[in-house]
């Protein structure tokens, strides 16, 4: 390459370079470069969307209330049951003993309960005799006495012996009572959806502090409900009986129809059911799914657009378009303040929540060359738009973006509209 064409190319970028710059000068001498859209009707729906999980309506956590060695277990994950069959039996032989012992105790105390009332009977009579004889003047009275008193005797010592196999009864009641809690017997119809025992593994017994052994899960999977965790600012808007679509992770080709049946009064804490920590502004909506797949299973994440309001042919603007201003001394509304890193004192904040109780909501309608702002009061929120109560008419243009611009307009701002495509849309 010559130093000629080397000199003619410098050249030429810096013309193009200069051109470029005039142009930027020129397009800010005229104004705020703007994309704007027309205030048109549409239908629109209000939607919030959660995240949760699926499980089982209802569902049992069968635990043992007697400790011992798993000796039998008749059920895998997975596996149907019906109330009643026998899924797990915990080692029986120790209950056996306590029942044979407690039986025979009975037998033992029965027989001394014959004895006692023989002899209360024998008893009895010889009071009587005593009491006749006594009468005719041929009985001592002491010896009259004795009579009554050993008749006393014998009689206390009947009822001691009716009340110790009245005991003894109730023994055997709880000895039998423990050993049948020693098979473990399905509560319900339903299916068995978690196992966390195996044969051979040691039962333990829950306490006031301790929970015991968990053995199993029995659900009953004809009825499944998602389980949500929807934010704070949200639950506002539900209600019970509103419709809802599920999107279950494991079908992502199906869409199941529910409704919402519970909404949680207090938020979540601990742990929440995505294994994440809860945040105290979370609550928990439950959506009964009226439609489900065969194969679900409890645990399965979902997503849930839950229909909280709908209006048909309704004015809307776009949502980007929405701003809002806090006006000054005189009225006017003053441009967004611009974001900073720098962090706010006590005072300040005070003040930024001072100010956005005064907070105007508009939006910025293209007036010749010139962005004047509207205020406009809103309705329910699309995906997309808002819907206009007030404050706009059908066909008005407004300023929807972009982001920079609407920030830092103001009330009488010049602005030229992007004519490129995409630049103006048409709603």
């Amino acid at each position: 390459m010559t130093g000629r064409t080397k000199i003619i190319i410098g050249v030429g970028l810096v013309v193009v370079i200069v051109a470029v710059v005039a142009a930027v000068i020129s397009s800010q001498n005229k104004g705020i470069q703007v994309r704007t859209a027309k205030v048109a009707r549409k239908d629109l729906v209000q939607i919030v969307t959660a995240n949760g999980t699926v499980q089982a309506k209802t569902k049992v956590e069968l635990s043992a209330n007697v400790m011992g060695q798993v000796t039998t277990l008749n059920v895998q994950e997975g596996d149907r049951v019906t109330k009643g069959d026998l899924l797990a039996v915990i080692d029986q032989a120790r209950y056996a003993a306590a029942l044979a012992s407690a039986k025979s105790n009975l037998q033992a105390l029965e027989a001394e309960l014959v004895r006692a009332r023989e002899a209360a009977a024998q008893a009895k009579r010889d009071m009587e005799r005593a009491e006749q004889q006594f009468k005719d003047g041929i009985l001592a009275e002491a010896d009259h006495e004795r009579a009554r008193s050993m008749y006393d005797q014998a009689m206390a010592s009947a009822q001691r012996a009716a009340r110790q196999v009245e005991q003894a009864h109730a023994d055997i009641a709880s000895a039998q009572d423990s050993l049948d809690k020693t098979e473990i017997r399905a509560p319900m119809d339903g299916i068995v959806t978690r196992r966390n025992i195996e044969k051979g593994e040691v039962i333990i017994t829950g306490t006031m502090n301790n929970p015991g052994t968990v053995l199993m899960t029995i659900s009953d999977m004809s009825i499944i409900e998602a389980v949500l965790e929807v934010d704070q600012t949200d639950v506002p808007q539900l209600h019970i009986g509103q419709k809802a679509e599920v999107r279950i992770d494991a079908f992502p080709d199906e869409r199941f129809p529910g409704e919402v049946s519970e909404i949680g009064s207090s938020p979540i804490q601990g742990t929440s059911a995505l294994g994440g920590a809860a945040t105290g502004t979370d609550y928990t909506v439950k959506v009964t799914l009226l439609k489900h797949p065969e194969r679900i299973r409890p645990g399965l994440t979902v997503t849930a657009d839950i229909t909280t309001a709908t209006k048909a042919n309704t004015l809307t603007v776009p949502i980007g378009a929405i701003v809002l201003r806090t006006p000054d001394a005189k009225g006017t509304p003053a441009p967004a303040a611009p974001p900073t890193d720098a962090p706010a004192s006590t005072s300040v904040k005070k003040e930024s929540l001072a100010s956005r109780a005064r907070e105007i909501e508009g939006v910025y309608i293209l007036a010749g060359k010139k962005a004047e702002f509207r205020p406009v009061t809103t309705g329910i929120r699309g995906e997309l738009d808002v819907e206009i109560t007030g404050g706009l008419k059908q066909d008005e243009e407004i300023v929807v973006g972009p982001f920079r611009a609407l920030r830092d307009l103001t009330p009488g701002a010049q602005v030229v509209v992007d004519k490129t495509a995409g630049g103006t849309s048409q709603s």
